[in-house]
């Protein structure tokens, strides 16, 4: 079943179960004036009476409710407010009522007859009663849809990430990268044995950065672990490339203690190399910075390359940055932005845009 046809269907179940709410009702209503002694065209009438207005302005108390659930910061204050409005509906609904029955008078017997002070005092609790429970019912909904949600995205963002870090290891072991890596450390072990040293601690951090996320179960980590996981892979890079890279790493302070997703930033340095630096005999230059500035977090990464498109990226057999685009998706709720952009100057950019206010429940 499709999205649409789901939504559909939602909708009619949720019309179905309004309309036989105020079936009961009415039937309820009828009950009580018919054991009164009323006749049956009279029970009809003000049965009418007082349902009708509840029944349309019963929208106006679930389309209120339905603005939640609100955020812990100023809760009470919100739902004082969404206590006064659904209140102030049922007033109205209550005045609906006195003019139908108003109208009612007119029409059947040429002059108003006002219920009494008791009956009206009596109908507005009664609609006051039913438009709190509508109003209640629809927030709870509400809320068991935000928790739903937000589960789902959780879910969904614990299976992102285990095949993000299973890319990763992967991509690290991969035999390709392990011999050429190992045939860099061979020569640079008879030439520096102190940089080869380095080099294989290097190595190590890549292994225990993703072992840790993967046995933490982290979804955020400061941007100055990440930061520090991807100066150890552009080294090693460095080691295999030689000249022929040439990166360099630029970073506000205040950015590096922001949380976002491990794995965020590495793949999209990972790309550029594959992409503009390894592929040319004369290498290339990656560049890659992070700043924070008005609830933003800027992460980006240019090269120099031939650059490419959308469209090709999203057509490439490599998953890195389509699965970066749905874990953000997934952790955030849509709020993220990851964008690429083919410069003038030539090359190629990708910008990823986290809010930095958001915690990993509200995302």
């Amino acid at each position: 079943m499709s999205a649409s046809q789901e939504r559909l269907r939602s909708s009619r179940a949720t019309w179905f179960a309004y309309a036989g709410f105020w079936f009961l009702l009415a039937c309820v209503y009828m009950a009580l004036f018919v054991s009164s002694g009323m006749a049956f065209a009279l029970v009809l009438r003000d049965t009418v009476a007082a349902i009708l207005p509840n029944a349309i302005l019963g929208r106006v108390s679930l389309a209120l409710a339905r603005r939640g659930p609100f955020a812990p910061a100023g809760r009470g204050r919100q739902l004082a407010i969404l206590a006064v409005a659904v209140a102030a509906v049922a007033v109205v609904a209550t005045l609906g009522w006195l003019a139908l029955v108003a109208f009612d008078g007119i029409l059947f017997n040429s002059a108003v007859k006002w219920p009494s002070r008791t009956i009206i005092a009596w109908q507005t609790f009664v609609n006051t009663l039913i438009h709190f429970v509508l109003a209640g019912v629809a927030y709870a909904w509400q809320a068991a849809e935000a928790v739903r949600e937000a589960d789902d995205r959780a879910s969904r963002a614990d299976v992102l990430r285990a095949r993000a870090e299973l890319q990763l290891l992967r991509s690290q072991l991969n035999p390709h990268f392990v011999l050429n890596m190992l045939h860099a450390l061979v020569g640079l072990v008879r030439r520096d044995p102190a940089r080869a040293e380095s080099a294989l601690e290097r190595l190590g951090d890549l292994l225990k950065f993703g072992q840790w996320v993967h046995q933490s179960g982290a979804d955020f980590v400061p941007l100055s672990r990440e930061w520090e996981f991807v100066q150890s892979y552009l080294d090693l890079e460095r080691i295999r490339l030689g000249d022929r890279l040439c990166a360099t790493l630029t970073a506000d302070e205040e950015a590096l203690r922001v949380p976002i997703p491990p794995f965020a930033l590495q793949p999209l340095v990972e790309n550029a190399i594959l992409h503009a630096v390894a592929p040319r005999a004369s290498g290339g230059r990656v560049d890659v910075s992070a700043s924070r500035s008005e609830g933003w977090l800027c992460l980006a990464v240019s090269d120099d390359g031939p650059g490419t498109t959308e469209a090709a990226v999203a057509a490439s057999p490599r998953m890195g940055l389509r699965l970066l685009q749905e874990r953000l998706g997934a952790l955030y709720g849509g709020r993220a932005r990851l964008t690429y952009e083919t410069l003038a100057s030539g090359g190629f950019r990708v910008r990823v845009d986290l809010p930095d206010g958001l915690t990993p429940e509200a995302a």
